[in-house]
């Protein structure tokens, strides 16, 4: 992540979740309750983080933002 980023705690990611969202995931199949699970999304969301950084990198170092 960029310098200007810090990387979220997976508190914080978690208590992020709003309650229908949780819902959602829960009938998915995914019970952010479960450590498991909450392991699985915690992980799923830093990937995405990451991934967002690094487009953010690539689109400044080319002059697109």
């Amino acid at each position: 992540m960029p310098s200007a980023r810090r990387a979220r705690s997976a508190a914080e990611i978690l208590c992020s979740v709003p309650p229908r969202d949780r819902a959602v995931l829960l009938q998915l199949g995914l019970d952010l309750d479960d450590p498991e699970d909450a392991a699985l999304f915690v992980s799923g969301i830093r990937a995405a983080d990451y991934a967002i950084a690094a487009q953010e990198r690539w689109e400044r170092e080319k002059g697109l933002r």
